[in-house]
């Protein structure tokens, strides 16, 4: 089977007129909070403009990610339908897409196969954020030079991109 045309086939949000129309929009302004960490909620979340934060806000905050149009966030309680992880905060105005575990199972239920593929994207993305993760702590266990170096790239490779998605912007 092709991957083109099979279920694996990763999905742009944005470009699926189906998945776009099964979900409900919401303008943010500057500064406005999205997603509380603690708070209760199952919605998924599409970037369609604007630039947001992720972030943990227990203790000092810490920026986890910054997200710009056509990235996820809230996949976690999603799946799983529970407490909010990290903060969502808007820091350049736009509109996100959203959909709840409700109305996504009506549109499963419409397009299998696009469900199918949302969620096989869906699962390559956690997936990725988890190996993402389990690298990290391993280096943060070691306190060596390489650790430091390692977070240096990692840092600079975050930077490169988010100032080629602000030219894309742009």
């Amino acid at each position: 089977m092709d991957r083109d045309n099979s279920i694996f086939a990763p999905v742009n949000f944005l470009e699926e007129g189906n998945f776009v129309d099964a979900c409900s929009s919401r303008n943010a302004e500057e500064q406005e909070v999205i997603i509380d960490q603690g708070s209760f909620s199952n919605d998924l979340f599409i970037i369609k403009s604007g630039r947001f934060v992720v972030s943990d806000s227990k203790g000092e905050e810490f920026v986890l990610a910054a997200l710009v149009e056509g990235d996820v966030f809230g996949e976690m309680a999603f799946f799983k339908s529970g407490i909010r992880s990290a903060t969502v905060t808007c820091v350049s105005p736009g509109e996100v897409l959203f959909i709840s575990r409700d109305s996504f199972a009506e549109l499963y239920k419409k397009y299998p196969d696009l469900g199918m593929r949302i969620m096989c994207t869906l699962a390559g993305m956690l997936s990725d954020r988890l190996k993402h993760a389990d690298a990290t702590l391993s280096l943060l266990s070691d306190d060596s030079e390489l650790r430091q170096r390692y977070e240096i790239r990692r840092l600079i490779r975050e930077l490169k991109v988010s100032v080629h998605k602000l030219r894309n912007e742009v």
